[in-house]
């Protein structure tokens, strides 16, 4: 993969168009400039397609801004992918400078089971019209597509490759080919070079100076061990990568982190610090944002863009968010209250709101789940909390949902991560939390609401070009020697920033805490250089027809992220097994403390920022004849539950009372259920249900357990498999009992291929997702051709996704 040069891409030259077939006559000369701007548009979930769509679009300005430098496009417009009618599809309809094209770049992450993100929904939907197909409405336009996914999901880059074909099946040209970049082994890889080289493959091709790119080749994703080779230098670069810094070095006054990075480069005491030459180092990242400090009796007016939603119109997005209040939450696991309830003793009266209650709280509940010791067993229970949490919906209804939807949670930095920055801000700069500032011009907010909200103190610091920016900023030249080789491509700094920073999950506030030189940085300088936070999407588990909950609430069931990272020892001293949790899940354990212990002591508890995420594949089946299998190992198993709670409601709706067969009249029998069994099974024009639940032990984490067991006696689960990991000598998980239970692999076959069921899988995409279609291949092949044809098992459950009778719902 080539690597990028530093800093401001080559400039942009000036090219000719080759010459047309002699019989045409020569075209004229191509023009020095476009009489349309570059569109530069990205669908983004998590911000990281808007993110490098944003730095293009500050890259080609800066370019822009060099009298030296000749550009094509007079300007650039960044913007959401759904902008895109009223913005782009006016200049892409009209025909430019013969032999030219209108020039447009796309950046679009895939989100869900191959869906387009919530802002770049509209502009798929246009491409895949038919009607398109004969317009052809990108005829004039020359594109380049980036595609961002990850391959722990089934539908990996699925939005960027389906906007890739449709863009040339709608007349565009292809000026580079498409680029699909990996979050499982890392954006930077494919985004970097690619960004680098698409600038210059645009202008050539919409100039009329560049022949198309071949319209059936993909950019393969880089694998971490790629070797990065930069453009060759007259002087040996090997040589030239690293130089030694002639400087006095003080060992004893060391930080941590630079006296880490220099321990793991095997730097010897005494020694300076390495430093990494100049073309090794990433590009610095433009200016996110900008930020005014404000007088205490400014009175800001509104911006002219800024719009608030008038109370009576919601309609909820992740922009306009609804404030939800916790109306109840529980383990789904066998774990402790103890936690939740010293939490609340800790706090008294003062409520959960500040960031120092948060803090007391936090501690309270980590104290009585340790994650060290020397009994694994319980390590490993004390690590595994699931809650359900409730929260509460508007009540004139417009925050509406369906069984498989997800919701999005607004997220903020951890309460010990805010009150870091703002003491680090006010004994640095002297700023006060409660000062105003505006930010873009917008609304007036005070500088705690912009540290807690407006960039990512606590995600882990992965991208270099992030780390190599912030690294400007160190007042000590030994620290920033020291960060610039973590941020650079050489070989021994890509080892130290993985061991150091990648596996022990170092964040943007660690950096700050342990190369104490970054804390001269100022407000602006975060809000510049870190990304905004991207919300977290929980599964509902609840149904809208639920008569308990009525449409006032709706339940998301969560794993607590809470773990330790690998040991690491430096200089004789453990660094590593650092206590790491998730920002969200950790912050939403403290906040629903007092409700996870029925304290029933008034408790002052923060609101929620939720956002609906509808599905449009995720769906059960409407017509109830359809039999359906649920597989949903661990809190895959949560949006199954609205799924059979909405079921069961539809079901009684019906208002059928068939008479019992004989073997519903056995199973009453047996179980001696015979007032509780329902006749919903009994039904021949309502399909069955199984479910498929895996854990690790039966008696700590088999979530909702009693409310599955109650009803597969009710009838409305025919029959319920479940595997437990940890509680016997071997290993078994939900996909062994589907190829080594001929019973359970006769009825897969029966529901699969004779009753035309609709099979759904949910939870972890690592590898549960993919044993399990393995395992169905296997069972369909076996049952089609026999044991050696795998290959049509294989084909057959591609063609089943194809059906929407095979929907996935996963996460890595």
């Amino acid at each position: 993969t080539e690597a990028p040069t530093p800093v401001v891409p080559a400039p942009i030259p000036a090219t000719t168009a080759p010459a047309a077939p002699k019989e045409s006559g020569p075209l004229p000369p191509p023009p020095e400039k476009s009489d349309s701007p570059l569109f530069i548009l990205y669908g983004s979930a998590t911000g990281n397609a808007e993110s490098i769509a944003i730095d293009l679009a500050e890259t080609y300005e800066a370019i822009l801004g060099n009298p030296d430098t000749k550009t094509y496009f007079p300007s650039v417009v960044c913007m959401e992918a759904d902008q895109f009618k009223k913005k782009c599809l006016p200049t892409w309809e009209t025909d430019p400078v013969a032999g030219t094209k209108h020039g447009l770049v796309v950046v679009a992450s895939t989100t869900g089971n191959g869906d387009a993100p919530e802002n770049c929904g509209r502009f798929v939907r246009f491409l895949k019209r038919k009607s398109n197909v004969d317009a052809q409405p990108l005829r004039n336009v020359g594109f380049a597509v980036l595609g961002l996914g990850d391959t722990n999901y089934d539908q990996f880059c699925q939005t960027g490759k389906s906007i890739n074909k449709k863009l040339e099946e709608l007349g565009g040209t292809r000026a580079m080919a498409l680029a699909c970049a990996d979050e499982a082994t890392g954006l930077e890889d494919v985004v970097e070079p690619w960004t680098h080289k698409v600038l210059l493959e645009i202008t050539n091709v919409c100039r009329g100076s560049g022949a198309a790119a071949s319209t059936n080749t993909t950019v393969k994703t880089a694998s971490r061990n790629t070797p990065q080779t930069p453009v060759a230098q007259e002087t040996n670069e090997e040589e030239k990568k690293i130089e030694i810094v002639d400087m006095p070095i003080n060992e004893d006054a060391m930080c941590i982190g630079l006296r880490t990075v220099r321990f793991m480069m095997n730097v010897r005491p005494g020694m300076p610090m390495t430093k990494v030459e100049f073309s090794w180092l990433p590009s610095l990242r433009p200016s996110r944002s900008s930020c005014e400090l404000l007088d205490d009796d400014c009175d800001h007016q509104m911006d002219d863009d800024v719009s608030v939603l008038s109370s009576g119109s919601q309609t909820y997005s992740m922009n306009h968010p609804y404030s939800a209040q916790i109306k109840a939450a529980r383990y789904l696991t066998a774990s402790s209250t103890e936690g939740a309830s010293r939490a609340c003793e800790k706090v008294g009266g003062q409520g959960l709101s500040t960031h120092q209650a948060a803090i007391s709280a936090r501690e309270a509940i980590d104290t009585e789940f340790p994650l060290d010791g020397d009994n694994v067993d319980i390590a490993d229970r004390n690590a595994k909390r699931v809650i359900e949490m409730s929260l509460s919906l508007p009540e004139d209804s417009t925050l509406e949902y369906h069984p498989g939807d997800a919701v999005g949670l607004i997220t903020t930095n951890s309460p010990a991560a805010v009150s870091f920055v703002l003491n680090m801000l006010k004994e640095k700069h002297g700023l006060r939390p409660e000062q105003k500032i505006s930010i873009d011009e917008n609304l007036p907010i005070t500088i705690e609401q912009a540290v807690r909200e407006n960039m990512d103190l606590c995600c882990v610091l992965k991208n270099k070009r992030i780390l190599y920016t912030l690294a400007q900023c160190a007042t000590d030249n030994d620290e920033k020697n020291a960060l610039f080789m973590l941020s650079s491509k050489t070989s021994e700094g890509a080892a130290v920033f993985d061991e150091y920073i990648v596996k022990q999950r170092r964040s943007a506030v660690d950096m700050l805490q342990e190369f104490p030189s970054l804390q001269n940085i100022t407000l602006e300088g975060l809000l510049g250089v870190l990304p905004p936070i991207a919300p977290r999407y929980y599964s509902i588990s609840s149904s809208p027809l639920d008569e308990e909950r009525g449409k006032s609430c709706l339940t998301v069931a969560f794993s607590v992220v809470d773990y330790l990272t690998p040991s690491l020892v430096v200089d004789g001293k453990e660094i590593g097994n650092r206590r790491v949790q998730g920002v969200t899940t950790g912050y939403l354990e403290t906040i629903c403390a007092p409700f996870l212990c029925n304290s029933g002591k008034p408790v002052e508890v923060p609101e929620i920022r939720i956002f609906p995420k509808p599905t449009a594949e995720f769906r059960m089946p409407a017509d109830l004849s359809k039999p359906i299998v649920l597989i949903g190992p661990g809190t895959g198993i949560a949006p199954f539950m609205g799924f059979l709670s909405h079921r069961h409601v539809l079901e009684k709706s019906m208002d059928s009372s068939p008479t019992p067969t004989k073997e519903t009249s056995d199973v009453m029998a047996e179980e001696d259920e015979s007032n509780a069994v329902t006749h919903f099974r009994s039904q021949p024009h309502v399909g069955e249900v199984d479910v498929f639940f895996g854990c690790r032990h039966a008696e700590h984490d088999w979530l909702y357990k009693e409310e599955l067991k109650s009803l597969h006696q009710a009838g409305i689960i025919a029959n319920l498999y479940t595997a437990f990991s940890r509680d016997a000598g071997k290993k078994e998980y939900v996909q062994d009992i589907m190829t080594n239970n001929s019973d359970c692999r006769n009825r897969l076959v029966d529901l699969i291929l004779k009753q035309s069921a609709c099979v759904y899988i949910c939870g972890d995409g690592n590898r549960m997702a993919s044993d399990v279609q393995v395992a169905l291949a296997t069972i369909l092949a076996a049952e089609i051709e026999g044991d050696k044809f795998i290959d049509s098992g294989k084909a057959l459950v591609e063609d089943l996704k194809q059906q929407g009778r095979l929907v996935l719902d996963i996460w890595s």
